[in-house]
């Protein structure tokens, strides 16, 4: 017993002195608690063992355990007097300071200096089981160890005991949750500190490292990214949570603020900012990652919890729409929101999504979405962000702009992934300005859709001279390519978007028959745009189903905006028809999913293309609605001539005698059955290592011919019959 004795007391003089650091201040407590385990075990032995803490009076208690009690007044008085020196002075103490954001009581406190001690000596674990009488586990400490020690009387133990309930701070906060559960009362479970705890006390550590694949500090005072868009958000969002902080609240009350939008809108730019302006330092937690990986979410958050308090942080939880999904149960979000609402300090929430109808009890205090910038706004951001490359100077930002639905997180990443493709392009070692053929190429690496997933992504090879068209079919094309490109000019500049509620793209029919070209000109207009094409074979997205072939198209459509890609929708006839009387449902759920589509192609800020092999069976109404009717005739004799001089690479060996007028005149076809014969012409030829000769063409054109069951004759063939046996040969 005798070795719990302090040899020395700490002289009257200190008590002036503040305390050095942590370690001055834990080994002064150590003291303390060596005078109490001292006494304790002394009058455990005058009673015997009973345990009994009734109150006893002075005249039952000898001489040196008078001593012991004035020894502990002094040094408590000792002890609170440098504590206020400390304060004054601005020295930090951990354990201080926990008790200080965490509320704890004085009872508290001690609780924690009782459990402290045996992760820093381990002669404390022989007094607790002296204490314990030696029961099993007896080196721990316990609920019941505790109030023996820090009580004095029966009512402090009630406070004691009360302070360690399992719903308390303590239990919550402080004392490991992952020791196996003991039979027996909760007097005797095991009360351990937390790692987290004993690591901030004896190093005031960082962030945990246990916490940093789902968190991050963010400390205040760093360089801010510059705020996109309106300053108005942050300047009202600051003063909004001015002001209700400076109204009363309780303790254990928190102000949490949902910010919506889309990924990289800008969320995290606004609250970095907000903890800039407030000079509080942000914890973000991803609930995606943290969902993810750990299986026991609840006490991963509560570990978030408690390190938003100790570091006295703004807590952020990023991504909860993960746990707040409209479409699955809420229990989770319910229970998380009951707890942050139990938070001091303040609290976001970011999402993809309004959490306002998952919010049931009406916990979060603002909600509030951060938009997607206009297209001015975009235009600008580009600018700004871009000040730290070398552009070319002619490139268009309000094109760009007017392109790509951007966020600033896409932008930036865009413009970083250009640098890259602009330093591999350079000649000569070189480095050229980032133009706008990088820019287009980057910024489609930012974009992430599901497309492929009901339509066949086209890389679009033809240009306007490989197209044959009459030229007023050809120029009204243009044209409609021009509608895009000057769209931030005519909708931007000139203010015709304040003309319109909706629908800046523009939507195109092909009509013609098969193989006229309507396939490539769509490939043209992407070409030329610089645009990504997608065909989607209506066919196939037409569901028996009501309400699934409208799903369908709202999904492409959906996808397609973040991409700006040509949708090209071939076999258009599988969907529109002559309209006709309704008479049956079947008709009337036709007509409504022509309109629907009708009605996605108007909202759509791209180019839809709708192709059809007749035009005739197109209803007048539904053509109304149309931007440009485009017409691809059959090819006549002259333009087949071209067809032909143009299918073959020049890389392609011809034999010189081809006579291309004579193929114009006598092989009627459409450029598509024209472009399928030469290429088959140019493998019959290679495999028998020649030339391309009017032979192979003429055995390419048979088997052109078989595919309707056709076949060629030698009065076909008019002065090449005497090829007829040849090529029949081959």
């Amino acid at each position: 017993m005798d070795n719990y004795v302090p040899i020395a007391m700490p002289s009257p003089e200190t008590a002036l002195l503040a305390y050095e650091g942590d370690w001055d201040y834990i080994r002064e407590h150590l003291t303390w608690l060596d005078l109490r385990i001292a006494l304790r075990l002394r009058l455990q032995e005058s009673v015997m063992g009973t345990g009994s803490t009734g109150k006893r009076s002075a005249s039952n208690e000898d001489e040196q355990t008078l001593q012991y009690h004035d020894r502990l007044n002094n040094l408590e008085r000792h002890m609170e007097s440098r504590l206020r020196v400390s304060q004054q002075e601005g020295v930090f103490l951990s354990l201080p300071y926990l008790a200080g954001v965490f509320g704890l009581s004085s009872i508290e406190s001690k609780a924690i200096i009782v459990c402290l001690a045996v992760e820093i000596e381990r002669k404390y674990e022989t007094a607790y089981e002296l204490l314990q009488h030696g029961a099993p586990g007896a080196k721990c400490p316990t609920p019941d160890l505790i109030a023996t020690i820090v009580s004095r009387t029966s009512d402090e133990r009630t406070e004691v005991l009360s302070a360690l309930r399992n719903d308390g701070i303590l239990r919550e906060h402080f004392i490991r949750n992952d020791l196996p559960s003991k039979q027996g009362t909760l007097l005797g479970q095991p009360f351990l500190l937390d790692e987290r705890i004993v690591r901030f006390v004896l190093d005031s550590g960082g962030l945990p490292k246990s916490m940093e694949d789902y968190a991050r500090i963010v400390p205040p005072g760093r360089t801010l990214e510059p705020l996109l868009g309106s300053p108005d958000t942050q300047r009202k969002l600051t003063q909004w949570i001015a002001n209700r902080m400076s109204q009363p609240r309780s303790s254990d009350s928190s102000l949490i603020i949902s910010l919506w939008g889309k990924q990289g809108a800008g969320k995290k730019t606004q609250i970095e900012h907000v903890g800039h302006y407030f000079e509080e330092p942000l914890l973000f937690a991803d609930m995606a990652k943290l969902v993810g990986a750990d299986s026991n979410v609840q006490a991963s958050l509560r570990k978030v919890f408690r390190e938003a308090t100790i570091q006295q942080a703004i807590l952020v939880l990023e991504h909860f729409h993960v746990v707040a999904h409209k479409n699955e149960s809420n229990d989770r979000a319910t229970e998380i929101l009951e707890r942050l609402s139990e938070m001091s300090g303040i609290v976001f929430l970011l999402s993809e999504e309004p959490c306002q109808p998952l919010d049931r009890y009406r916990r979060i205090d603002l909600e509030l979405e951060i938009a997607a910038l206009q297209d001015e706004e975009r235009a600008e951001a580009w600018r700004r962000l871009a000040k730290g490359y070398e552009m070319d100077s002619l490139l268009d930002w309000e094109a760009i702009s007017a392109r790509f639905l951007f966020n600033p997180g896409q932008m930036a990443n865009s413009l970083s992934a250009a640098k890259v493709i602009s330093e591999w392009n350079q000649e000569g070692g070189t480095a050229l300005p980032i133009g706008w053929s990088d820019m287009i190429q980057a910024s489609y690496k930012q974009l992430n859709h599901s497309l492929a997933n009901k339509a066949k992504r086209l890389t679009p090879k033809s240009r306007w001279n490989d197209l044959i068209l009459p030229a007023a079919q050809k120029e009204k094309l243009q044209h409609a390519c021009n509608h895009i490109r000057y769209k931030h000019t005519v909708y931007g500049r000139w203010g015709f978007n304040k003309k319109l509620s909706y629908g800046t793209g523009i939507s195109l029919l092909f009509s013609g028959p098969p193989g006229t070209g309507k396939t490539m000109a769509s490939e043209v207009v992407a070409k030329e745009l610089d645009m990504e094409i997608y065909k989607i074979d209506l066919s196939q997205i037409i569901s028996k189903y009501i309400g699934e072939t409208e799903k369908n198209l709202r999904e492409i459509f959906d996808e397609a905006q973040a991409s700006y890609a040509v949708l090209f929708f071939d076999e258009a006839d599988a969907l529109f028809g002559k309209r006709s009387e309704v008479k049956d449902s079947h008709d009337k759920n036709a007509n409504t999913e022509v309109a629907f589509l009708l009605q996605k192609m108007e909202e759509y800020r791209g180019i839809s293309i709708l192709a059809t092999n007749y035009l005739q069976n197109m209803d007048e109404a539904f053509l109304r609605r149309i931007n440009y009717v485009i017409r691809f005739p059959f090819p006549d004799e002259k333009q087949r001539e071209t067809i032909w001089k143009q299918v073959y690479p020049v890389q392609t060996p011809l034999d010189p005698d081809i006579d291309f007028p004579f193929l114009a005149r006598k092989l009627q076809m459409a450029g598509g059955s024209i472009k399928n014969i030469a290429m088959t012409s140019a493998f019959l030829a290679s495999g028998q290592e020649e030339r391309v000769g009017m032979k192979h063409i003429f055995k390419a054109y048979q088997y052109e011919l078989d595919k309707t069951n056709r076949a060629i004759t030698r009065d076909e063939l008019g002065e090449y019959a005497y090829l007829y046996d040849e090529f029949m040969g081959i």
